[in-house]
């Protein structure tokens, strides 16, 4: 990774952040919740008016006090499941404490050495490495307050190399540099309302897939070697037994036909995005880390 003048200045994880960030990820979240609010408040006012609408007669007054009384209402049901969901996620790291492997004492200390190296290189907050029973290769993170915690499924540690293992703990990592793990805490409340969850779910993923491309991109710039993003990443997907069987014929064939507009609207019903478009993504971005490389021709 070449910096140029401007870039100078930056550490090696500075620079890293700086490229893999992007501003529109943080423009379409403040979307999101926009119309969420927007779309929340619609529909506690229309069951409120649905409900008067039975009254024979209702003051003014009465109408500002009951409004008002529909304004703290859902204020204090969003507060509510938001606190739910504090404590869960804390719970949730009390259950890794009491069943989970915590890397930090164990033989696979040279992953928390590295973490904790990685994690001054990029200034993030310090993130726990929990291993637990799990033959699906995957990995995720939460935490809305230090410490964060990041764990791997034991098929992670079985079936990829330390590289990869790198990289997928690095792609996590970036969800708590970004700040995706407490939006992710705030977008809960809404998925939870009756009826309209099942649509702010889906309209979350809009958001959530952008989140999963940035954090692609940081594991991308910090490693600077999109070969072995690329190989985590068809790993996570397919397994390890055919991992290697994804070679360009197959990936350029599944990219041509991802193209078709069904793909792209079926892709909308998932929080991640399709492998074949993180790996055209990898091959997008890693010109700036690798000049000299030039994407494949897909078609």
């Amino acid at each position: 990774m070449q910096p140029n003048e401007s870039e100078r200045q930056y550490t090696r994880g500075q620079l890293a952040v700086k490229r893999a960030h992007s501003s529109s990820d943080i423009g379409v979240l403040f979307v999101t919740f926009g119309v969420f609010f927007l779309i929340s408040s619609a529909y506690f006012l229309i069951n409120y008016l649905i409900e008067i609408s039975s009254a024979q007669s209702i003051s003014i007054v009465e109408l500002i006090l009951g409004l008002i009384g529909v304004v703290v209402g859902a204020v204090l049901l969003f507060g509510t499941i938001l606190g739910l969901g504090m404590i869960i996620l804390k719970m949730q790291r009390q259950i890794m404490l009491g069943n989970a492997l915590q890397v930090e004492y164990s033989a696979y200390a040279w992953l928390r050495d590295w973490v904790n190296e990685v994690a001054a290189d990029i200034e993030m907050p310090r993130v726990e490495i929990f291993v637990t029973q799990d033959p699906v290769i995957n990995a995720y993170a939460f935490g809305f307050i230090r410490p964060y915690t990041i764990v791997l499924h034991s098929g992670t540690i079985r079936y990829m190399t330390k590289d990869e293992i790198r990289m997928v703990v690095l792609h996590e990592m970036a969800h708590v540099k970004y700040g995706h793990t407490v939006a992710s805490l705030y977008l809960t409340p809404f998925m939870n309302i009756p009826v309209l969850g099942v649509f702010f779910s889906w309209l979350a993923g809009f958001w959530q897939r952008r989140a999963e491309l940035t954090a692609d991109r940081l594991a991308l710039m910090y490693l600077a070697d999109s070969e072995l993003v690329k190989s985590a990443l068809v790993k996570v997907h397919v397994g390890p037994d055919v991992a290697s069987s994804m070679n360009d014929v197959a990936r350029q064939w599944q990219q041509y036909v991802a193209e078709r507009p069904f793909n792209r609207f079926t892709q909308t019903f998932s929080n991640h995005p399709f492998l074949v478009r993180r790996l055209s993504h990898v091959d997008k971005w890693k010109t700036v880390v690798e000049p000299a490389a030039t994407p494949p021709t897909v078609g």
